[in-house]
């Protein structure tokens, strides 16, 4: 290993573009299609029908939304729409508590359950349970007395 600091500094320094650049490839167009959705009013309109689902986990109807991308997408997705929803409609601090319990428990559902399944796993079993155990903590969590005082 004979590498040179500047070959090693070129290659952090690219290495560090590349990845914020696929990053960004992603993140932009989920920022977009969130402003769509809520320029549209179609943020409101999906939380009006998912209701149900934010009042069995304790959660509020503006909660849904980043909830439903964290589990989707992943966790940094999921956050990156917490804090973009966040700066129009202030979450609670339960709803917070309550979003990263369950990021905890069940975050990218799709991506994690593809890798699972390509080793042989079945899918639909290890995404219907991974939601299943994340929304009983979910719900247990919403009746602690410590997260209702939040």
């Amino acid at each position: 290993m004979n590498a040179g600091w500047d070959e090693i500094a070129r290659e952090i320094v690219s290495g560090s573009l590349m990845t914020a650049l696929s990053l960004l490839k992603i993140i932009v167009p989920l920022m977009v299609i969130i402003e769509i959705l809520l320029a549209y009013d179609l943020a409101r309109r999906l939380a009006l029908r998912l209701g149900w689902l934010a009042r069995l986990l304790g959660l509020t109807k503006d909660a849904l939304l980043p909830l439903l991308v964290g589990v989707l997408m992943g966790v940094t997705y999921g956050a990156g729409t917490l804090i973009e929803i966040n700066r129009r409609t202030p979450l609670s601090k339960k709803d917070f508590a309550l979003i990263a319990i369950f990021f905890y428990c069940c975050h990218g559902i799709i991506e994690t359950s593809l890798l699972f399944s390509m080793a042989g796993a079945n899918l639909l079993f290890i995404s219907l349970f991974r939601l299943l155990i994340a929304a009983a903590v979910t719900m247990a969590a919403a009746r602690l007395p410590w997260i209702r005082r939040l």
